[in-house]
């Protein structure tokens, strides 16, 4: 028989390890809870799209937050890089036992002779040289020869009751600076990518030729403006265009999260910065009625699928994704090998250059693989996401293999979009409505004229000279 004191004492433990019981699932609750988000964390730094400067928990830098997903869509991209090149071990230049080569030197513009007076170890006085060695040196003068010119532009008074001034190519219609020292500031904002106060710098010592970076700022608006009918030209040509390669990433404007978009064809490189990431943005540049003929290479952001119909997914992005989820579980490496064996076949096959009717054919049987592998039961989440992505780009992964000039990756946006990535870094944000312009039509036409395979800065001097641009 149990006493009184007895049984008050059990009811007190029964009270004390249910609370030790409660506080103990909290205190587990919470471990779990903060496990989720340390995960959460991680999966910034160590994901199929995380770039080597993020690797090891690097900062995010303004642009890099990543977004809300829907369920088929891919993780915004820092590096833009789909086919980044791997690290490599091995010594920068040529491997050994490669025959050198030597720069020819060119035709000096002067000669200058040089003689010896005395020895300088013994002080004995020297003769006429033997002979000469020649050295041809290469140079500049510096600071750099500015030149200034005064141009009188003739007046006249038509009997119309017009009045015509005369024009010169290099004589700018505003402003003092000609199309050279233009071009110069454009070059040092968008490909050497100087800060305006440090190209304010470089003028002065370079040329000896002080200036603000606020007259640099106004000087790349006027470049911006010249080219502006250029950027119109090559937006109206990617409308044209039979495939384009479309790609985005963040772009801070004035602290706000903003997008910076880029259209490339096989001549045109085309940027856009905007407030949205949706399918409106590609109405404004492609058009309500996009070409329904016309091909969109892309990730998996869903504004594509919503703004057109065809399209081509990227395989980079989905081998990528499956390499990394196989290194994780053993059930997914199966599928991976699988995926890549594949894309290695339909790549091989589309160079050999295949009938029409050939296309279609491998393309049916590339379309009934891939259906059997998303049927097939997986156990891990990570791995019924991936299927879940190839499931819901069924009709967009094949795509290359029947339309012709079609690329299986999306990587020729990605390369374009990587110099974006870098200004970004280095500006951080742009600052207005204004500078956005500025930016995109610069960098549009630099990108594009290299593209072209022309020189920027003989094309920039060109059109701000009003000279025929090519």
């Amino acid at each position: 028989m149990i006493r009184t004191d007895d049984s008050s004492l059990l009811r007190q433990q029964l009270v004390v390890k249910k609370l030790e019981n409660r506080l103990l699932r909290r205190q587990i609750t919470a471990q779990q809870q903060k496990i989720e988000q340390l995960e959460a964390r991680l999966k910034q730094y160590e994901n199929p799209n995380t770039p080597p400067s993020r690797q090891g928990g690097a900062a995010n830098s303004p642009g890099d937050d990543d977004q809300t997903e829907d369920e088929d869509q891919e993780p915004d991209e820092d590096d833009a890089g789909g086919d980044s090149d791997a690290a490599s071990d091995s010594s920068p230049g040529r491997s050994e036992g490669h025959e050198g080569t030597t720069r020819t030197p060119p035709e000096p513009e002067e000669t200058i002779l040089v003689d010896q007076g005395f020895c300088p170890d013994c002080e004995q006085i020297l003769s006429s040289p033997d002979s000469y060695v020649s050295r041809t040196i290469i140079d500049v003068p510096l600071p750099v020869p500015t030149t200034v010119t005064e141009y009188k532009l003739g007046k006249h008074h038509c009997s119309c009751g017009n009045e015509v001034v005369a024009e010169h190519p290099d004589c700018p219609e505003k402003g003092r600076f000609g199309p050279n020292i233009m071009a110069q500031t454009a070059l040092g904002r968008f490909h050497q990518r100087l800060p305006n106060r440090k190209q304010a710098e470089l003028f002065d010592w370079d040329f000896d030729l002080p200036i603000s970076h606020r007259t640099i700022y106004n000087l790349t608006k006027r470049v911006a403006a010249g080219l502006r009918p250029a950027y119109e030209d090559v937006k109206e040509k990617i409308r044209e265009s039979e495939v384009v390669y479309c790609d985005e990433t963040g772009f801070p404007v004035d602290g706000e999260q903003h997008w910076a978009w880029t259209f490339v064809t096989d001549d045109e490189v085309l940027f856009l910065v905007d407030e949205s990431r949706g399918s409106g943005v590609l109405e404004d540049v492609l058009g309500e009625e996009f070409a329904e003929d016309s091909t969109l290479s892309c990730d998996g952001w869903s504004a594509y699928s919503s703004y057109h119909t065809k399209l081509q997914r990227c395989w980079a992005h989905l081998l990528r994704e499956a390499e990394y989820v196989a290194e994780r579980y053993e059930e997914a490496e199966r599928l991976s090998e699988e995926l890549h064996a594949l894309h290695d076949d339909l790549t091989t096959f589309v160079e050999g250059d295949p009938s029409a009717s050939a296309r279609e054919q491998k393309r049916a049987e590339a379309s009934l693989h891939l259906e059997g592998l998303v049927r097939e039961g997986y156990e891990a989440q990570e791995v019924q996401q991936l299927i879940k992505k190839i499931s819901n780009g069924l009709g967009h992964w094949l795509t290359f293999v029947t339309e012709r000039g079609v690329d299986s990756t999306n990587n020729r946006a990605e390369r374009a979009l990587r110099e974006q990535v870098v200004l970004r870094k280095m500006f951080r944000t742009l600052r207005s409505a204004e500078g956005v312009q500025i930016h995109e039509t610069i960098t549009t036409m630099l990108a594009t004229w290299k593209r072209r395979g022309l020189d920027p800065p003989e094309q920039l001097q060109s059109i701000l000279g009003g000279r025929e641009l090519r």
